[in-house]
């Protein structure tokens, strides 16, 4: 499974929702609070294998799902899709 792919199942099961487009807002279209989004980067820690970076912690500088994908592409891209 690709990264845009995985990362759409977290934010589906995270939001309710079924169709997760890369465009939309995690905020305003997903509806995800503060921890959901706190949830969200756990999950991706665990699901992809990768500690992030403190830097990468701070869950108001992720506010698209496009943004959440290049988040996780930074850190595994090449690893996952290998392994996966």
């Amino acid at each position: 499974m690709c990264i845009e792919q995985k990362v759409k199942e977290l934010l589906s099961e995270l939001s309710g929702l079924e169709s997760i487009d890369d465009g939309a807002s995690l905020h305003d279209d997903l509806a995800l609070d503060s921890l959901a989004m706190v949830t969200l980067l756990i999950e991706i820690e665990e699901t992809f294998g990768i500690v992030l970076d403190e830097s990468d912690m701070n869950p108001f500088d992720l506010d698209s799902v496009q943004s959440v994908i290049e988040l996780v592409r930074g850190y595994c891209e090449k690893d996952y899709e290998e392994t996966n």
